[in-house]
């Protein structure tokens, strides 16, 4: 598949009506791009991998806080704070992560114990595995 392709479809996928990052771009707003925009993109995009350099700008990002239902707004712990990252950013994201998944998955970089950001890798199976060990460890031992 082009470069072309990964980025329209990556677009597709993204959900409308999230709110933006520091830069004011909505996720919609991709959806509307002209194709020529979208060339573009494949173009930063590429000049990113060839160079290793990851705009610094995408690293910034927009707190917001929101409190959490029936707590104390005078408390900093009732609050749940979201970090808003840049639009383009994110995509950019979006679309490397597959192939590094893959990368990191056929040579064998990845240890059975990682379950974050893996599909069929659920904390609940994590915390599940963990009493195992130590189930089984106080079996040895006794």
């Amino acid at each position: 598949m082009n470069q072309h392709c990964e980025v329209l479809i990556a677009i597709g996928g993204l959900k409308v009506g999230k709110a933006p990052g520091w830069n004011g771009i909505p996720e919609g707003a991709l959806k509307h791009f002209a194709r020529r925009a979208v060339l573009l993109l494949v173009q930063i995009f590429r000049a990113i991998l060839l160079t290793h350099q990851f705009p610094i700008v995408w690293n910034h990002a927009q707190m917001i806080c929101i409190i959490k239902l029936g707590k104390n707004p005078a408390l900093s712990s009732s609050y749940r704070h979201i970090n808003l990252l840049d639009t383009i950013g994110k995509l950019f994201e979006q679309i490397l992560l597959p192939s590094i998944l893959y990368e990191i998955s056929e040579r064998g970089l990845m240890r059975d114990e990682q379950f974050g950001f893996r599909p069929g890798h659920m904390t609940s199976l994590h915390v599940e595995l963990f009493f195992q060990r130590i189930t089984r460890n106080f079996s040895e031992k006794g």
